[in-house]
């Protein structure tokens, strides 16, 4: 019972979350286009801008573990370490990641639905008084429930929840997150369609090694693997940049990013927002060889950029566009020498291989664009491709980008040796990741559950706005 319920309102707010998105973006794209260039470089600043202060201020006000992606988070969540789910990030999320996606930012939605949905398990925990490990497998359920609702892919969603959220399986976790992901996905499909995610041109027939196209898939899975590497250094490099701005207010950092990009975006809008129709006009052929390294070195640059800043949003949906990106730049170099390859396929494997080297995480990527294409024609170079890309992400020393980013903003913590031994990583410099809100800090030493304690100024005359708004959320203060 509780997982239906837990996979019917995670399906409800990851439907909403997605056409609020959805149409304000095309909202703001139409409204922008009706003015000449001049007068749109500084209109559509201003709406990035305005939208990433929007993010910033719900994020850092009322609940700074809602900055970024979300998926680190819950994974320490999961693993019992340092902090826990609070209701309050489900809302703090959903609205910050609608206001700064839906303006422009150059993120995607894909993280912030697996913290919503995390969120979501906490409430159903909260609301049937569920404790203990059951809780935490409806928490999981949840998160993965939101992924599969996102890009309509339900395999994809039970595999992540076990290969990247909690790395374990059992039947009392497997159950709960099962049963989510089927209700979640049958809400997304029942008001918004099947169709698979990307409108990617399949192929007849299934694709086959031969000498040739051996050789552009092992291409593609050395490219993919390097490119991932550098674009998650990239991610760290401007998380570094960001933390050191100390003179500027964490609310603001992701209005700075909102204004830098949108300044970019009126030349160059597709690296506005979550980008997902570039990769059906890259697999279509629909672009040049230099207008796809245009776009992949404007989005590989943006996305950093917004995700440094802290704004709510996630960077698993540019990291598929990216690889989509550079399966079609090899593809078409690959036909301009005279290779016969298939050029959506070649895009799809791209997708697949760039996933694997930045999220180390092969089984979902496989997984995932079988699901997301509609495309079982292509599995065997998508196996071996990702399977290339992955060895090549390991011999350069990349661990897995999301348990990065939670060693990297707990090197600080007390608990920072336990993690590294079980992740198996070492516990790297503090890129400033996560930074305490105004309005709380957190507590949970040695506790399985950790607990919340909040702090309110002595002096609260220029907070009162705050409180009074903070106010609504006081029935979900509580931490799960």
């Amino acid at each position: 019972m509780q997982a239906v319920v837990t996979g019917l309102l995670t399906g409800l707010f990851v439907l909403f979350f997605n056409f609020s998105i959805n149409h304000i973006f095309d909202a703001v794209q139409n409204f922008t286009m009706k003015f000449p260039t001049g007068k749109r470089l500084l209109v559509l600043p201003l709406i990035t801008m305005f939208g990433g202060l929007i993010s910033g201020l719900l994020v850092f006000k009322f609940a700074p573990e809602t900055k970024g992606s979300g998926i680190p988070y819950v994974k320490l969540a999961l693993s019992r370490l340092g902090k826990g789910i609070r209701v309050r990030s489900l809302f703090v999320k959903l609205f910050a990641g609608i206001a700064g996606i839906g303006s422009g930012l150059s993120l995607g939605k894909e993280g912030p639905s697996v913290q919503i949905g995390a969120g979501v398990g906490a409430l159903t925990s909260k609301l049937f008084k569920i404790r203990g490990t059951s809780q935490y497998n409806l928490i999981t359920a949840g998160a993965a429930s939101a992924l599969g609702a996102t890009f309509n892919t339900p395999l994809s969603g039970m595999v992540f929840a076990v290969e990247e959220l909690t790395q374990k399986f059992s039947a009392s976790l497997l159950f709960p997150v099962m049963v989510a992901t089927a209700v979640s996905v049958s809400v997304i499909r029942f008001f918004a369609g099947d169709s698979p995610t990307f409108h990617i041109p399949k192929t007849t027939a299934s694709v086959m090694f031969t000498p040739e196209n051996l050789v552009v898939y092992v291409v593609l899975g050395l490219l993919c693997g390097v490119l991932g590497v550098a674009f998650a250094k990239n991610i760290f490099a401007n998380l570094k940049i960001f933390n050191k701005m100390k003179s500027v207010p964490n609310w603001l950092k992701p209005a700075i990013a909102g204004l830098v990009i949108g300044s970019f975006g009126v030349f160059l809008p597709e690296i506005l927002g979550t980008g997902s129709i570039i990769v059906d006009k890259c697999a279509a052929g629909n672009y040049s060889i230099a207008f796809i390294a245009l776009i992949f070195l404007g989005k590989f640059l943006a996305t950093a950029f917004c995700f440094g800043s802290g704004a709510a949003g996630g960077i698993f949906l540019p990291t598929l566009l990216l690889g989509s990106l550079t399966g079609g730049f090899v593809g078409l170099v690959a036909i301009k020498s005279g290779v016969d390859v298939n050029l959506a396929n070649i895009c799809v494997v791209g997708i697949g291989a760039f996933l694997a080297a930045v999220a180390r995480s092969p089984m979902t990527a496989v997984m995932m664009v079988f699901e997301m294409t509609g495309n079982y024609h292509s599995i065997l170079p998508v196996i071996f491709t990702v399977a290339l890309s992955d060895l090549i992400a390991e011999k350069l020393n990349h661990a897995p980008i999301y348990t990065t980013l939670i060693l990297k903003q707990n090197a600080n913590s007390d608990y920072a040796e336990k993690l590294s031994e079980i992740t198996g990583y070492p516990v790297e410099e503090d890129i400033g990741y996560e930074t305490p809100g105004s309005f709380g800090t957190y507590a949970g030493k040695e506790r399985n559950i950790p607990t919340i304690t909040l702090e309110l100024p002595e002096d609260k005359s220029d907070e009162d706005l705050w409180e009074e708004v903070k106010g609504i959320f006081d029935f979900c203060t509580d931490e799960i």
